[in-house]
């Protein structure tokens, strides 16, 4: 099946794509929430905060870290504040801005979740490719980020 926009080698690399995602994301979803008691949202964000370089994050820098919405992020971090898991920082040098950061309780969450989900992801992931395979899937992701990066800004300069 050849459409005038994308070949069948493109059609079938795209159904791979999804292929791998649905056989390894549902299983390290529920990993989490059994082992940790941690929903993926949970999960994304304490993964952005951590990755910080002081462990606390401005919300805007943490939602374009994840890929996430402003809006999404801003209930999402509601929600690990009331569970005791977050904790936000007014901002020494802007006082309309804020730090988050976890609180001892997510930090002792994250700390326990982490060795546990980079096992599962060696075990259904990291296990099945052998080091080539691993460093090409690499290039294979770069390539396709910074084309979509690139592609996203030209639209967004044309668009002004």
């Amino acid at each position: 099946m050849t459409t005038k926009n994308a070949t069948d080698l493109q059609i079938d690399a795209w159904m791979a794509f999804h292929q791998i995602r649905l056989a390894v994301l549902p299983p390290l979803v529920k990993h989490l929430s059994d082992k940790c008691g941690l929903t993926e949202a949970e999960y994304q964000v304490f993964i952005g905060i951590h990755s910080a370089p002081d462990g606390a994050i401005r919300p805007t820098d943490l939602a374009e870290k994840i890929g996430w919405e402003h809006g999404r992020l801003s209930h999402q971090i509601a929600r690990m504040q009331t569970k005791g898991l977050l904790d936000r920082k007014q901002c020494p040098v802007d006082a309309r801005s804020c730090y988050i950061g976890m609180t001892k309780k997510g930090q002792a969450l994250i700390n326990k979740a982490l060795p546990l989900q980079l096992n599962e992801v060696k075990r259904l992931f990291g296990s099945a490719l052998t080091n080539d395979q691993l460093r090409a899937l690499i290039e294979i992701s770069n390539a396709i980020t910074t084309y979509v990066q690139e592609i996203n800004l030209t639209s967004k300069k044309v668009g002004k």
